[in-house]
């Protein structure tokens, strides 16, 4: 049996920790997530996120067996998708593009097209991105669709969707081998980021497409739509699992901090 986990000594301590952590993170992310308007639950998340850091770096994932998590995850999710081709743009080339500027070079980032009429577009631990039909036909040009692109990277880049896997495994005392860690990263691979890691993610995208030569002005154009769209849609029937369309943060408040941002 493989171990993916070396916590050594200090496992049983960590273990709790990891429990606590983990329900305090199911409930912000699918109940108290939804009312985060004010700076109190931002900061909580915050300091969970640099209190767990510790934890994180004990129960390390290498990027070799994050790549094997990823690759068998993502067999399990394509099971359920219908995967195509884009017409109206060079994903290949766009991606290839923003991927060059990746700090985690051992990760092994790709791409999937797939049909599915949903503005949206999502990742996951090992590098896999996969890009709605629906989204390709939101965008107006390849310097929006880069931002997305570049921001979807970004939670890899700032392991975000590993730092899932690690707390789901750590509380749910299954045996660490790659089979049940696939399972357990199946269970919540679709768990929606804090706002905190939006917010990450956004930053890091920006400076990953214009590192690769795209405009920032189409990180700016995109979230203008994306507003129309959540008016479109109403604050009911946003999707909290929807890594853009959703009620937090709004696409206001990150055009917001994107225009803060120093060129």
């Amino acid at each position: 049996m493989e171990l993916y986990f070396q916590p050594g000594k200090r496992f049983g301590t960590l273990q709790l920790w990891a429990k606590l952590i983990f329900i305090i993170a199911v409930f912000l992310f699918t109940g108290a997530a939804a009312f985060a308007q004010d700076n109190i639950l931002e900061d909580v998340l915050k300091t969970t996120d640099k209190l767990n850091q510790e934890l994180l770096n004990v129960t390390s994932i290498s990027d070799k067996d994050e790549n094997k998590i990823g690759k068998e995850l993502d067999k399990e999710i394509s099971k359920k998708l219908i995967i195509t081709e884009s017409k109206k743009f060079d994903v290949g080339l766009i991606f290839k593009k923003i991927k060059a500027g990746v700090s985690r070079k051992k990760i092994d980032y790709r791409f999937k097209i797939v049909r599915d009429t949903e503005v949206n577009a999502y990742s996951i631990a090992g590098g896999m991105v996969y890009v709605n039909t629906g989204l390709l036909d939101f965008v107006s040009n390849d310097d929006e669709l880069a931002f997305v692109i570049g921001h979807e990277i970004s939670h890899n880049e700032k392991k975000h969707c590993i730092k899932k896997i690690q707390y789901a495994v750590l509380a749910s005392n299954i045996n660490q081998n790659l089979g049940a860690i696939v399972q357990t990263a199946y269970s919540v691979y679709d768990i929606p980021f804090t706002k905190y890691q939006e917010y990450e993610a956004d930053e890091l995208g920006v400076k990953l497409m214009t590192k690769a030569g795209y405009d920032k002005k189409g990180a700016l154009s995109f979230f203008d739509k994306l507003k129309k769209l959540e008016q479109k849609y109403g604050e009911e029937n946003r999707d909290a699992l929807n890594d853009f369309i959703s009620s937090h943060p709004t696409a206001e408040d990150r055009k917001e901090k994107i225009e803060k941002m120093q060129d």
